[in-house]
């Protein structure tokens, strides 16, 4: 890695460190956050399909998120001091998520015991339908606002008023209902305390993660005419991607490029082109790979992000068969640049998988772009702080 460059991401740290700056541990200790995000997600698939909501695997879901969270946690360990994992609000959240899911689950899977004896495997029905709905539109949302922000008092008034217009109802309705309802009545207060500490000034965390990208252009030696190139590159994905603006400056301040963290190298003549830094703010979560994209396709390279070198990245492999997802998998494993961490099952489909792997950000549209050419795998995540 340049010089130039880690002199630069060293002086963003200090200069813009609230809101450039983010602990290497939190890539991968957002795994089991977003493993809870696909138990939504795989419960709601579960009971679209027909299936009566107590004939899921909820015991074997419990075993394998606290495998996710001791696998996260030994993957931080890799690049992070364990003291410093244990003692953050990560570790806290994970643990937590641990819990309330355990707590959540465990009546379901014991009274399921008790219901798979008389109730029908399959409950095809319109209340069935309706729960189905709630879990995937509840997966959806789990992808962009919290749990402890979700409107459960309002899901759940919506849910007795569409039981309440079904006039055709069958045991496992009833019962699916009930548990449903007062799951819901648990988390709206188990979640006001959480919401209202996680969005207390210091625990506030922005939609939005800061990157610091190059971009290299052989058509000028001028800076200045370097810099207008780059920032019309720019200018083309400014509804997605922005300029970080210098804390320092007046940000009424709009017109000029002062203000703005853009930096161009002294040429050298040994290289027959001029390069651009800046410091860019970009969206967290999914849609950060379309923001990846865009940059990549216009020649912007990320080299860093939130200050940081290295970064978690999610895949799925689909397949027909458990033996062709084995030798999926291993292909997997000779994608260069990444370090495989963990991979785990989906309890209700034997043919998917996901795996997780540890890559370089300065190699990450390549290693994206390489998981991808594989025929039934997708890059689901990456999770980027």
């Amino acid at each position: 890695m340049g010089k130039f460059l880690e002199l630069l991401n060293k002086k963003l740290k200090i200069a813009e460190k609230p809101d450039y700056v983010r602990e290497q541990f939190q890539s991968y200790m957002t795994g089991p956050e977003w493993r809870n995000v696909e138990m939504a997600e795989e419960l709601g698939k579960f009971v679209k399909e027909g299936n009566s909501m107590f004939r899921f695997p909820y015991f074997r879901q419990i075993v394998d998120l606290w495998q996710v969270i001791y696998k996260s946690y030994s993957s931080a360990t890799k690049h992070s001091p364990r003291k410093a994992i244990l003692s953050s609000e990560y570790m806290f959240m994970d643990i937590f998520i641990g819990v309330f899911t355990t707590v959540e689950l465990m009546p379901k899977g014991v009274v399921s015991l008790f219901f798979s004896l008389f109730l029908q495997a399959k409950n095809n029905t319109e209340i069935q339908s309706q729960l189905a709905q709630y879990f995937t539109q509840y997966a959806n949302d789990l992808q962009t606002i919290p749990f402890y922000d979700q409107k459960y008092n309002e899901i759940r008034a919506r849910l007795a008023e569409g039981y309440r217009s079904v006039s055709t109802k069958t045991w496992g309705d009833w019962f699916s209902w009930k548990f449903l309802s007062m799951e819901l009545f648990a988390r709206h207060w188990i979640s006001k305390p959480l919401s209202a500490w996680y969005h207390s000034e210091t625990n506030i965390v922005p939609a939005t993660t800061d990157v610091l990208v190059k971009f290299n252009t052989e058509s000028a030696v001028d800076p200045e005419v370097a810099q207008q190139e780059f920032l019309s590159k720019l200018n083309e994905i400014k509804d997605k991607i922005t300029i970080v603006r210098k804390s320092a400056y007046d940000k009424q301040v709009k017109d000029s490029t002062e203000n703005l963290h853009v930096y161009v190298k002294s040429n050298n003549e040994e290289k027959k082109y001029t390069s651009v830094y800046a410091l860019l703010r970009t969206h967290r979560y999914a849609a950060f790979q379309e923001d990846l994209k865009s940059l990549s396709q216009r020649g912007i390279q990320v080299k860093k992000i939130a200050g940081q070198h290295n970064i978690q990245v999610k895949c799925e492999i689909t397949e027909s068969s458990k033996s062709s997802v084995e030798l999926r998998q291993k292909e997997l494993l000779q994608v260069p640049n990444t370090r495989f961490l963990y991979s785990y099952g989906d309890r209700v489909n034997a043919n998917r998988r996901i795996c997780l792997f540890d890559t370089p950000v300065k190699e990450l549209q390549q290693t994206v772009n390489k998981l991808n050419e594989h025929e039934n795998v997708q890059v689901k995540f990456i999770h980027n702080f």
